[in-house]
Formats: structure tokens, C-alpha cells, sequence
């Protein structure tokens, strides 16, 4: 049994040396704002909304474009010749639920121009520009006007009344299969690190863990992943056996790779509950 799932690790850190997707040298990292989960009771008017999109965290520092842990992502030279000669942060997105469009085309080290020609930059701060959010973002409206290219765009905010409103936005968003929103402090000064001032709200959870085993399939799934083991934090170990496809069965994710999984609240023991695979971070 442990053969075999090594095996199945082996078979998939083979395909990524191929395709060269494994472990790029780290390059300049640009420390960005990492968000907490929206609770309820805190005074929403001082933050503004905006969709969250489902694509890939990325970094234009003035040169080249990086993931937000400063991987390399290899574009067309049309694709980043209008950009700034400073840092501008967004999300690489194909439009919602094309997720794998991204996933197939932005971490491989010889663009394709044909499937870059489906992604948009989509432009929502400036990582080391002064003053507080709402300077930031007029700031970045105006620089995507004068770029004035069509995959090169900012995500629109607004600003929120009440409560009410919040989720109402939410509604229609999640009726639009989108993928949550995002609320940004307008007061605050750009501070790296996980922190209030950015929050996010989905009608789902999601979050991430770490692969250190396997359970091979029985039945339909026999010879192939049943379920992989993960670490969460403090150290809890659990299963997650739903959402992968049958490719990913046979190709699972490596031991050491994170994951991001989704799940609908906790059980008794403090667990994700319904906890379901969503795919393998890449950045």
C-alpha cells in the first residue's frame, strides 16, 4: 500500500519537474496584506467592498510579475510592457469559474500568447505608495486609465451602508457563481501582514493545510488516492477524500505541498466539517 502511494507522489513530482513548475527560485518578495475572516459587529462603514475574484494573487514590482511569494511568472512582453516602473499588486483573472484557465497558463515558464490573451491583470493596490487606502485606489483608477489597455484593469469598490447592504452585495455575487468579496479599510496605510484592515466574507469557509500522507481508494477508486492526510494547525491531522477529480487521484498532490480545501463549519472536535479539496496552492 505505501508503495503505491509513493508511486502516485513520484508520478506527479515527475510531471511538475517536467513542465518545470517545481521550486523556482524565490525573487525579491514583495510582503503584502494578508486578510482575516469578516466577523459580525465591527463598523463596516469604514471599510469599502469589492468582488473577490478566483484567480492568482500576483505582483508587478516594477519589472517583472511574481506570485505574492515572489515566484517568477513568465508573461508576453505586450502583456507587462504598460505597466509602471513601481509596484502595482492585483489578481490574474480569467472570469468567473475559469479558475483553471489561469491555473494551466500563468506558472509556465514559456508563455502561451493565446491562452494569456484570457487573462486580465485585475489592479487593486499599490504596495508602496503613501497615504491611506481611498488615496490609493483613485491613485490606481487613474493609472488604469491612462495604461488604457484591456487586460489591464482595477477592481471596482464601493461603499457600504449598513450591514444589510454588505450582504445583499454578497447575495448577488454568490448568485453570479462568484467567489466571495473583499472589504479594504479605506484608513489604512498599507501594512504587510494578516491584519483587520482587510477582511473577507464567503458563503462557504475555506482555508489551507499541509499533505503528509495518503489513504489509497477502494471500490471505483481502487489503485488509486482514496484521501490525503493533512496538518491544519495546531498540528490537527485529518482526511479530506471529496472533491478531487479522477486525474488527481492518479496524480495526487505531493507530501509538503498546501492545499486549500473548503468546509462548512466545525465538528465537536474542533475539525473543518464536509471538508472538500479545492486545489494545490501554486504560488
Amino acid at each position: 500500500m505505501q508503495l503505491k502511494l509513493t508511486v502516485l507522489a513520484s508520478s506527479l513530482l515527475f510531471a511538475l519537474h517536467a513542465n518545470g513548475d517545481v521550486l523556482d527560485n524565490k525573487l525579491n518578495v514583495i510582503p503584502v496584506v494578508l486578510a482575516h475572516h469578516y466577523q459580525q459587529g465591527i463598523d463596516i462603514t469604514k471599510y469599502w467592498q469589492s468582488e473577490k475574484l478566483d484567480g492568482i494573487r500576483a505582483i508587478w514590482d516594477g519589472v517583472q510579475l511574481t506570485t505574492r511569494n515572489g515566484r517568477h511568472i513568465y508573461v508576453p512582453k505586450w502583456f507587462s510592457e504598460h505597466l509602471p516602473d513601481y509596484p502595482v499588486e492585483g489578481e490574474l483573472w480569467a472570469g468567473r469559474g475559469n479558475f483553471h484557465i489561469v491555473q494551466q497558463t500563468v506558472l509556465d515558464h514559456k508563455p502561451v500568447e493565446q491562452a494569456w490573451r484570457e487573462i486580465r491583470f485585475m489592479l487593486f493596490d499599490l504596495p508602496h505608495a503613501a497615504g491611506d487606502y481611498a488615496k490609493r485606489y483613485y491613485n490606481l483608477v487613474y493609472l488604469v486609465e491612462q495604461i488604457n489597455q484591456a487586460h489591464i484593469q482595477y477592481i471596482e469598490h464601493s461603499v457600504i451602508h449598513s450591514e444589510k447592504e454588505l450582504f445583499t452585495y454578497l447575495d448577488s455575487v454568490d448568485h453570479s457563481n462568484g467567489e466571495g468579496i473583499m472589504l479594504r479599510k479605506i484608513s489604512s496605510r498599507y501594512q504587510a501582514g494578516r491584519s483587520s484592515d482587510l477582511l473577507k466574507l464567503k458563503r462557504y469557509q475555506d482555508d489551507e493545510a499541509t499533505v503528509i500522507g495518503y489513504k489509497v481508494g477502494t471500490g471505483k477508486y481502487k489503485g488509486m488516492l482514496g484521501a490525503v492526510l493533512v496538518e491544519w494547525q495546531d498540528g490537527k491531522q485529518f482526511y479530506i477524500g471529496s472533491g478531487f477529480t479522477d486525474l488527481q487521484r492518479k496524480q495526487p498532490p505531493p507530501i509538503g505541498a498546501i492545499i486549500t480545501f473548503r468546509h462548512n463549519g466545525y465538528t465537536s472536535k474542533d475539525l473543518p466539517k464536509f471538508a472538500r479539496y479545492l486545489r494545490t496552492r501554486l504560488e
